[in-house]
This record gives C-alpha cells, structure tokens and sequence, in this order.
C-alpha cells in the first residue's frame, strides 16, 4: 500500500473544483467518478464529461511506503463528495494521509478517519496527461475568432479559483482554463452557422467609454461586516438606555441580539481567512434574503430540514406571552 500525505483544504480543493465536471447523463454512467491520480510530488483529481475535462493539483507533504510509485484511484462520485465534505470539515492545517488499497481509500487525520471504496469501473480518460498536454503545449490564441461555446459547460469553471486564464488552442479549438493549481479544456459547439456580428447598440456614440472594473456601489461584504459591527458597539448604549427605563425585557433583547451579530461577526471574518471567495457569496446571499424579508421563513425551513421543531417554539413562546398577560 501507498500513502500520499497533504494538507486537508488541500485535498477538499481539489475535489470541490473538479466535481462540476463528472457526468450526469445516465447515458455515459463513466463519467460519474472522479480519478485520484497522485505522482512523486502532487496529487491530482480529474474529471470529465466527455465535453469538458478538468485536472486540480495539490502538493504533497511526503510519502510513505510503496517505494514512492505512482498510484491511481477511480473512486464514484457520492464519494468523492463525501471525502470534500469530510476533508473541509478537518479545518484548513490539518494534515490527511490517503492510504490506497486495490479496493478502497483510506483517509486518516488525527481526529477522523473516512473510507471510501474504489469503483468497479475505470475512469474513462487513464491518458488525461496526454489529453491535456496536446492542448497546452499546442498554439494557443486569446484572441481567436468567436467560437461557439455551450454556456451550462462554462458555468462549471465557476468553483475553478478567484482568477483564471482563458484562451484557446488553434489546433483543437478547445477552450483552455488555466488557474492556480488547475487546467481544464472545454470543446466548442459544432454549429453551421456563423458568429452573430456585435448588436447595433454595441457601437452606439453613447459618450467615454467606462473603464473596467467598475466600481462595485453595494459591496455586500463590506456592508455586512459593517452593521454587524454597529449592532455590537451601539448594544451597549441601547442596553443602558433601556435599564434606565427599567425595561429588563427589551434590555436582554438588545444584549441577545448583540451577541449574535458579534458571533456572526467572527464567523464571517474566519470564512474570509479560510475562503475569501465563499465569504463574500455567502454575504451578497445574506443580504439579499435581509432586503427580501425572507430570512425568518428561510430559518423556518431550515429548521425543519435540520429535524427540529420549530411550530413547537413558536407555540411555547405564544402560551407563554399568553401566561404573562393573563398574571
């Protein structure tokens, strides 16, 4: 047996960046894995849809045994999932040993363990380097004539880093998405027809031309952060105004509330460290539900979804308001 020994965001990285890619058709069932394919120095996660192709790599710490061979595991989709979810469970610093058996993957920490089995069926691209070779090492050009893309493949580069480089190879036509740690190709759509010519308004004498990036009016982040911040520091004052009118009840709301926005706070601020990217969607998703009034019904599903009661709450909390007014 082989052991490749890595950091756990690591690993949880490179499972989350290529899973877009597997195969759902019920029609190409060999899609639905993801491939670990680890050499002397990295260890890498590869899928394919037959139309997009996608390679994440992560340095290794080390290994042990096996006389520092290659080693290849074809594991199923669901648990591939399961190992990301487990990996970004064990935090950012911990450190995974993958053991690789002919049957089965073995991921140990010293906290966790997890196993998961290794399909019956191989992954349907063993010659991805080659693959991926013949594209990047072809003529390439960023600037080529448009080509005809399938916009749901291209929503799958989303989960593929903060940055990326695109261009396109003059032999194959394919797409090339390059980022930090990560390569993908995506094939064109064949079409008859040619490319649409830029929209009349394209060229409309509209005035100068906006330089990019535009500047962002609403930065949910930074807005987010900020009230939060608000809510904790003006608690206090609240607080006090509310002893002074002796009313115990809207000052334990007040401090109740507080707490909360500073437990927010902190998360919020720890997911920013951990995953920059994530934090802000996580924050433009909160805002919107604040705008849109819905977060309470959200927290109400959620609830249910997480096999609690909350019509239970709800109704302890009316009998009592009711005690109250009836004392």
């Amino acid at each position: 047996m082989t052991t490749t020994i890595l950091r756990a965001d690591e690993l949880a990285r490179i499972l989350e960046q290529t899973a877009p890619h597997r195969s759902e058709s019920t029609s190409w069932k060999p899609g639905a894995v993801t491939l670990l394919d680890a050499d002397t120095t990295h260890l890498h996660a590869v899928t394919t849809c037959r139309y997009t192709l996608a390679v994440a790599s992560a340095p290794a710490c080390g290994r042990e045994g096996g006389d520092g061979e290659a080693w290849t595991a074809a594991i199923q989709g669901h648990d591939a999932d399961s190992l990301a979810t487990w990996a970004r469970s064990r935090g950012y610093d911990e450190v995974v040993r993958l053991i690789v058996a002919a049957d089965r993957v073995e991921a140990f920490t010293p906290t966790s363990a997890l196993r998961v089995p290794v399909g019956t069926s191989p992954f349907p691209l063993a010659e991805w380097r080659q693959v991926l070779a013949a594209d990047l090492d072809g003529p390439t050009d960023s600037t080529a004539a448009p080509t005809a893309l399938d916009t749901e493949l291209l929503r799958r580069w989303s989960d593929s880093g903060d940055i990326v480089w695109l261009g396109q190879n003059r032999r194959s036509g394919h797409l090339l998405v390059l980022g930090e740690d990560f390569a993908g190709v995506q094939m064109p759509v064949k079409k008859d027809w040619a490319a649409p010519s830029g929209p009349a308004w394209a060229a409309a004498d509209g005035g100068p031309v906006a330089a990019l990036p535009l500047t962002d009016p609403d930065d949910d982040f930074a807005r987010l952060r900020t009230e939060m911040l608000q809510r904790v520091v003006l608690a206090d004052e609240s607080a006090k105004d509310a002893y002074a009118a002796n009313d115990r009840t809207a000052a334990a709301a007040i401090v109740t509330a507080a707490g909360s926005a500073y437990l927010a706070f902190q998360a919020l601020r720890a997911l920013e460290e951990i995953d920059p990217r994530r934090a802000h969607r996580l924050a433009a998703k909160v805002c919107d539900d604040f705008d849109s009034g819905e977060f309470t019904e959200t927290a109400y599903q959620a609830a249910q979804a997480a096999g609690l009661n909350p019509s239970a709450w709800v109704a302890g909390y009316n009998a009592a308001q009711a005690a109250v007014q009836q004392s």
